[in-house]
């Protein structure tokens, strides 16, 4: 494929400006080496974290049994030696959502820092831009296996961790946070630099999935539900992040032609997707366009 294709026009963008993000092959360059190793020693831990999410079965049935018979002890140790594992599993979890976030913000540090506009960071940092992609595909992942669970455990980290596992997308809510954060810390920084990056890689995302000639160039079965994560994870980015969201009429994002991408696929591979994308619009108005989001949502 290249490090880069010429092959994708993007209706958003201005003439000219088409490319295809190269998700399965990107190579890092020398000037993009620094950055690549510190995220992917990250990347690295997140397959790990996602195979023990998969493998997660929570300790319910043994807690139930612990409250309904308090003076039997062997079925309270039973619950304790049940739920310490699981307590230490979580406690990773959340651990590692904060060093998603050093991540993060590392990559956006690069793909809109001066002098090059988001869009030639794109084109010129592929291998960047695919990490930027694996960390949301990563978070969607999680956020969509995780298992909620209450242990009361009398410090402060269990308390952050109640928090962060109250929330129904909580690792893309650490993500929105940052990237919120990176905006409202670099103020020399023009907020469209970065919700152009994250409109650009949406609208990247759906032309590839919805134009047959270039999907089937993916060479990875996987790298179909690949973008469709990649392009809802910055779809609510932008929406955190853009004075007006990613919904309104004047959004860089062409939500409905997203919306339509996604449907069209089989309904097993993206209910989380849309389910995460109900869960955003929460906030809208009652708008016509906010009416007709709502509806193709449905």
């Amino acid at each position: 494929m290249g490090n880069l294709l010429k092959v994708l026009a993007c209706a958003e963008l201005e003439p000219g400006q088409i490319f295809f993000l190269d998700f399965e092959n990107a190579q890092p360059t020398e000037a993009e080496t620094a950055v690549w190793n510190q995220v992917n020693a990250v990347l690295e831990v997140a397959h790990g974290i996602l195979a023990e999410l998969q493998s997660y079965n929570g300790a319910g049935q043994e807690i139930r049994e612990a409250i309904q018979n308090p003076c039997d002890l062997q079925l309270q140790e039973q619950a304790w030696n049940a739920v310490c594992p699981l307590v230490a599993k979580l406690k990773r979890f959340y651990e590692f959502s904060l060093r998603l976030e050093n991540a993060l913000r590392s990559l956006l540090e690069a793909l809109t820092s001066p002098p090059y506009a988001p869009m030639q960071h794109l084109e010129r940092e592929q291998a960047l831009a695919k990490q930027f992609a694996e960390i949301l595909h990563f978070t969607l992942s999680f956020d969509e296996l995780k298992h909620d669970a209450e242990n009361e455990v009398n410090n402060e980290m269990a308390n952050r961790m109640s928090l962060f596992y109250a929330e129904a997308t909580p690792m893309l809510k650490t993500l929105s946070n940052a990237t919120t954060k990176f905006v409202s810390e670099n103020k020399t920084l023009p907020i469209e630099d970065t919700t152009d990056c994250l409109s650009t890689m949406a609208c990247v995302c759906r032309v590839m999935l919805e134009t047959p000639e270039y999907r089937c160039r993916f060479t990875n079965t996987d790298t179909m539900l690949f973008c469709m994560r990649v392009m809802v994870g910055v779809i609510i980015l932008y929406d955190h992040v853009h004075p007006v969201g990613a919904f309104a009429k004047t959004s860089k994002i062409d939500m409905k032609s997203c919306i339509k991408v996604l449907k069209e696929q089989p309904s097993n591979s993206v209910e989380g997707l849309l389910n995460a994308l109900r869960y955003t619009t929460r906030h809208l108005n009652d708008d016509s366009t906010s009416k007709q989001i709502r509806a193709m949502l449905q």
